[in-house]
């Protein structure tokens, strides 16, 4: 435990670092904060903290920075969240209120905002089912011999597929069995709907060829890698003054890319809501151990999940970025909750 004299001045060594981006002195602690104890008082405190590993001297005669060990002390107990001013939740709210009522479109921009707003790096996963389930299907004729399968996914994916028919099918007829199909297996998995009971003993073989491939189509959307997602905000990120090195530059580029993302950005442990903070070194990839990542989950009443993230500087604006990634997890569960209960 750090005295209370050493926590305040850890808590300004941070606070000047992560606006100025240099590191700080003495003098300028006293200076800016109107300390009452000298330079010198404070020079023996900031040594203190330095032997205690929650700051470091990157040069001789040079200020202190946090150390990850600092940053992660100042996350679990001197931080305290940033209110979001009303102003700023109803911008945000009036953004997705202009926004289509579409999952890729919400994440798109709750992505953006974050972004933005914190000028780091945000991926945001669409909503999805942990095991996608029909919403309903539809069949468009073709031709005499050829219809078209459209299956809508519970979080409002669209999946399509050619179906070669064994007679002439009319609209009319092909309506009738999608009516059918949709009664029977609306809001069923993949398994469940190969599964040898899903249709009954009535069906006839078109029947049982459409709900193959409506299972098919099904099985393949829970692949991982089809799972939408979207990364606004690198070039943001990049203008940091950590990223200035080309060789750094390129490494990051690299694990941000989509295929790295899920061992770039780890999905918090267990099940919950909590946010997940990675700080610098704390990241099992090299490479990502010059950020902090801040992740947290989002649902909704149907089932439907994602994904929220921050990837920012380890000198990264704590309180505000935690406080952002928390209404954003809100925000989406709540236009769950109304647009797809």
């Amino acid at each position: 435990m750090l005295t209370e004299r050493r926590q305040k001045l850890l808590q300004f060594i941070i606070d000047e670092y992560v606006t100025t981006a240099q590191p700080v002195g003495s003098g300028a602690l006293v200076e800016k904060y109107d300390l009452a104890f000298s330079s010198a008082t404070i020079r023996s405190e900031m040594v203190q903290l330095e032997d205690e590993g929650f700051i470091t001297q990157p040069h001789t005669s040079a200020g202190r920075v946090p150390t990850d060990r600092g940053y992660r002390y100042y996350v679990e107990t001197l931080m305290r969240e940033e209110a979001l001013p009303a102003e700023l939740q109803q911008t945000i709210r009036h953004q997705f209120h202009q926004a289509a009522r579409e999952l890729e479109e919400w994440a798109r921009l709750a992505a953006a905002i974050l972004a933005a707003r914190l000028q780091s790096a945000a991926v945001v996963t669409t909503p999805h089912l942990p095991q996608p389930r029909l919403r309903w299907l539809e069949l468009v004729s073709v031709h005499d011999y050829l219809a078209l399968l459209i299956v809508v996914l519970q979080e409002a994916r669209v999946l399509q597929q050619t179906l070669a028919l064994e007679r002439p099918f009319t609209q009319d007829e092909l309506t009738t069995v999608a009516r059918r199909l949709n009664d029977l297996l609306g809001g069923k998995t993949s398994a469940q709907i190969r599964g040898q009971s899903a249709l009954g003993g009535e069906a006839d073989p078109v029947e049982h060829n459409v709900a193959e491939a409506a299972a098919h189509l099904l099985g393949s959307a829970d692949e991982p890698a089809v799972e939408p997602l979207f990364l606004e905000g690198l070039r943001e990120l990049l203008r940091q003054p950590e990223f200035t090195q080309g060789e750094r530059i390129l490494g990051l580029m690299e694990w941000l890319e989509e295929r790295n993302l899920p061992q770039a950005i780890p999905a918090p442990p267990g099940e919950g809501h909590e946010v997940q903070i990675i700080i610098g070194g704390e990241h099992p990839v090299d490479v990502m151990r010059v950020c902090s990542v801040i992740t947290t989950r989002y649902s909704g009443p149907s089932g439907l999940r994602g994904m929220l993230s921050v990837v920012g500087p380890t000198r990264m604006r704590y309180p505000r970025a935690v406080s952002m990634v928390r209404y954003m997890s809100s925000l989406m569960e709540e236009l769950l909750g109304v647009y797809f209960a």
